[in-house]
């Protein structure tokens, strides 16, 4: 109107960044929201059912991990229909995010979403999935070690998220205008019950993506959907038995004498030993790592291996996978795959692209495992979770068109592959330790651990592992 526009003149000349806004606000009309979608699911294998909503990404969780359905073992279970009424499943797309809701029955439970140090029941719950360093201070979040994106409903089935992005996952938070049912509206001043966060019908998880692969795993009982999870995934890890005994580590600077020596006294006392462990000390540059063995306080690494294999023991080495200094020989040749930042003045390289796997496990295998494939048991890879002020930052990016998103949700699995392949074409098991995981990892022999030692955590660390398609084991010290 020609008063409202005089108004808009006068405010102008006093607060002209008011006068703008209000100006850029008149004529908006309310708009009515998109329709959900409505997925359409294809059964991909016995009792397992994907749909893709939007445009998946290239690289997603199962895909970095690169396992085999195992589809005779899953044929083999109980045939079963789709355990849901898919009328009630719904997707949304709306500028670059996607998101997906299930339906949360009344008397359902709900377990998964990763490997938890604190709870297990995730009713009530809200997690950002991302692996990360866990920290009992900071409650239950979803920044863990294995932010495995799967959940388990007690109505025995199970439904996994297959993307290399952060999820937000809300568990029975914030009821829809359009839900059929909702709770009592009850007048908090005068009424009996009235709940601050009332129970929704809904599981919704929200990606900053343009479109994801979602799965879903048929029971009849939810052991069979945790069953068929693993299997879709390729199966579960098949360790050699020494990777079933006893590890022991010795300290950062032990020689390779003082290693030896630690190996006859558990003789002599007569107590099992099955793995010796070197900490990163056996490089001669650590944090960031050279990946070549230091000569003062191993001179001969293969005489060293050849002492250890006499004695029936397999050697587990542990490194971060951050290259540097440039002196080493590992780094020239892994710099043009390097993201924008270092971590712990190490580069970063981008294990999404072949090439860069191909140079770094031919370094591990001509360095270390063909010095003497019968004594190499496997490896400990260290701080590939976090916490973010340890690793990359979020503005990274990578020499492939990655990001730091995905790169963080990732490496872990793509390590773990890269290794166990090595081994896998030596005709060779292995046993090793990781520090990050995601979905897909339940081929491969690598025990989660971290630095949390409260022993109510590690029990329920370990239950949620069983969720999680993941092995978890604590570490003794002391």
């Amino acid at each position: 109107s020609a008063t409202g526009k005089r108004t808009l003149c006068a405010m102008q000349r006093f607060f002209p960044a008011l006068a703008c806004f209000a100006v850029s606000t008149l004529g908006v009309s309310a708009q009515s929201l998109p329709p959900p979608l409505t997925p359409a699911w294809t059964e991909v294998a016995s009792g397992v059912w994907k749909t893709t909503l939007g445009k998946a990404e290239d690289l997603t969780l199962l895909k970095a991990a690169g396992g085999r359905p195992a589809t005779k073992s899953l044929a083999a279970l109980p045939k079963v229909s789709f355990p849901l009424d898919p009328r009630e499943i719904e997707g949304r797309l709306l500028k670059a995010k996607t998101i997906v809701r299930f339906p949360l029955g009344a008397n359902e439970d709900i377990y998964g979403l990763g490997v938890d140090f604190s709870s297990m029941r995730r009713n009530g719950g809200i997690f950002e999935l991302h692996v990360d360093h866990w920290d009992s201070r900071r409650g239950i979040t979803g920044r863990t070690h294995a932010p495995v994106p799967l959940y388990v409903s007690t109505h025995g089935f199970a439904v996994l998220f297959d993307t290399a992005r952060y999820l937000k996952v809300t568990v029975g938070h914030g009821v829809r205008l359009a839900a059929k049912t909702k709770p009592p509206v009850i007048d908090r001043t005068t009424g009996r019950g009235w709940q601050s966060q009332p129970r929704s019908d809904s599981i919704e998880v929200l990606a900053n993506a343009e479109g994801m692969d979602v799965y879903v795993f048929g029971g009849p009982s939810p052991m069979d959907a945790v069953r068929r999870y693993n299997l879709f995934c390729g199966g579960g890890a098949l360790p050699p038995k020494w990777g079933l005994g006893f590890l022991t580590r010795v300290p950062t600077r032990s020689t390779a004498a003082q290693a030896l020596a630690d190996i006859a006294e558990f003789r002599r006392h007569g107590i099992p030993l099955d793995m010796l462990g070197l900490e990163p000390g056996w490089m001669d540059h650590a944090y960031p790592c050279s990946f070549e063995w230091d000569k003062t306080r191993f001179p001969d690494p293969k005489a060293f291996l050849a002492e250890v294999q006499k004695q029936n023991v397999r050697v587990n080495l542990w490194f971060n996978p951050y290259v540097g200094p440039a002196t080493t020989p590992l780094y020239p040749k892994l710099l043009p795959f390097a993201g924008t930042h270092l971590v712990w003045n190490g580069i970063v390289p981008d294990y999404t692209m072949p090439e860069a796997q191909k140079i770094f496990i031919d370094h591990l295998k001509r360095t270390i495992i063909d010095l003497n494939p019968q004594a190499v048991g496997g490896f400990k890879l260290d701080e590939v979770d976090g916490y973010d002020r340890y690793l990359w930052p979020d503005t990274a990016v990578f020499p492939s068109g990655r990001d730091s998103e995905q790169l963080r949700q990732t490496y872990g699995l793509l390590l773990q592959r890269a290794v166990f392949d090595t081994f896998h074409l030596s005709n060779r098991r292995t046993m090793g330790q990781i520090r990050g995981t995601n979905a897909g990892a339940s081929p491969y022999p690598f025990v989660i651990y971290n630095d949390n030692y409260e022993f109510d955590g590690y029990i329920t660390a370990v239950s949620n592992s069983g969720f999680a398609g993941v092995l978890w084991s604590p570490e003794v010290r002391g």
